[in-house]
């Protein structure tokens, strides 16, 4: 499956020039309102523009706010088939991708719809069904109906049932069983039995971690996940232990080729996991009042010698300071804040 290597985005919302490289697996970093989400914002616009008149229409709306007129807002990506790569900086008429290669059958965009995560602990796993297909929402309704047909289907959706339990219990290893309870006509919720409780107990009773860590593993074991998964504050009440099972898991999939995976997080800990690829973590940060991108391995080697020890865990380095994405409040403005 192809999966976007590239990214070059020109005028679109809060950037004005920036590129940077993606990996089946990246993790977006920065400050608050610094661009990070504006990052998945483009991604998801690139898709939805299923033809040249329809991405005049998105990027219109999107276009940086300091612009001048005229000035044209571009999504342009380079992606790998596997084989070979596509290139940003061809001329515009061989370029494989300027906004979108409306029609491409390597583009992994074609026909398809991609929406932002923003899981809700609340939502998942709550009361669900009725008549039609289920359908994961950005906020986390559906998974219930969804893990309880697949539950209940063929052996295939047996099987994937099975999968998304047995990721879980290796993040969270006290739930021994998932199951479901009827709450209303056409209704079901889930359940969990947990080690030294003697009776299964509602999902919405367990931490927001584990919730949080159900609804990913349902969405990336879908049928046909999305090409691209955008993911927002993925370490949302998730224990740092946690973080190198999720990590591995979700690399593993990108690596399967099923989905390619682009989170953000403002968690050191979730980073460290990134040590030995610092080229997938991207760097987002304000100048001179417009966002730009930075691959951290780019950074890295600005300040440290080829070969040369980091000295810290790869989120020091990157909570410290030194490789920038971290917001500049200096100490006498931090004591002012504090005070107030």
């Amino acid at each position: 499956m192809s999966h976007i290597t590239e990214i070059a985005l020109e005028n679109y919302r809060s950037f004005r020039s920036a590129r940077c490289r993606l990996s089946p697996f990246t993790l977006i970093v920065g400050a608050n309102n610094a661009g990070k989400t504006n990052l998945l914002k483009a991604v998801q616009d690139a898709a939805a523009c299923e033809s040249p008149a329809e991405s005049m229409k998105v990027l219109s709306a999107a276009r940086h706010h300091a612009s001048e007129a005229g000035v044209r807002t571009e999504i342009s990506v380079q992606w790998s088939d596997g084989k070979k790569d596509t290139a940003l900086n061809q001329p515009d008429e061989e370029r494989n991708m300027r906004v979108i290669d409306f029609g491409n059958p390597k583009s992994p965009f074609n026909d398809v719809r991609l929406e932002i995560a923003r899981f809700d602990p609340a939502i998942i796993g709550k009361e669900e069904g009725g008549s039609g297909e289920p359908y994961i929402q950005p906020n986390g309704a559906g998974v219930s109906w969804m893990l309880d047909k697949w539950n209940a289907g063929s052996r295939a959706m047996r099987a994937r049932f099975e999968r998304v339990i047995t990721a879980l219990r290796r993040c969270v290893p006290e739930i021994e069983a998932v199951s479901f309870y009827d709450v209303d006509v056409g209704k079901r919720a889930i359940q969990v039995e947990q080690t030294g409780l003697p009776e299964p107990r509602p999902l919405s009773e367990v931490s927001d971690g584990t919730r949080l860590i159900l609804a990913i593993l349902t969405l990336v074991n879908l049928e046909s996940p999305p090409p691209v998964l955008l993911l927002e504050d993925i370490d949302r009440g998730l224990h740092p232990r946690l973080y190198e099972q999720l990590v591995d898991f979700l690399r593993s999939l990108a690596a399967e080729g099923r989905t390619q995976i682009l989170a953000t997080t403002h968690d050191p800990y979730l980073i460290d996991e990134f040590k030995d690829t610092p080229e997938a973590v991207v760097i987002v940060e304000k100048k001179d009042g417009a966002s730009t991108l930075s691959n951290l391995d780019d950074r890295l080697k600005v300040i440290y010698a080829p070969g040369e020890e980091l000295g810290m865990p790869l989120g020091q380095v990157w909570f410290s300071g030194l490789v920038g994405g971290v917001p500049k409040m200096r100490l006498p403005e931090i004591l002012k804040v504090a005070e107030e």
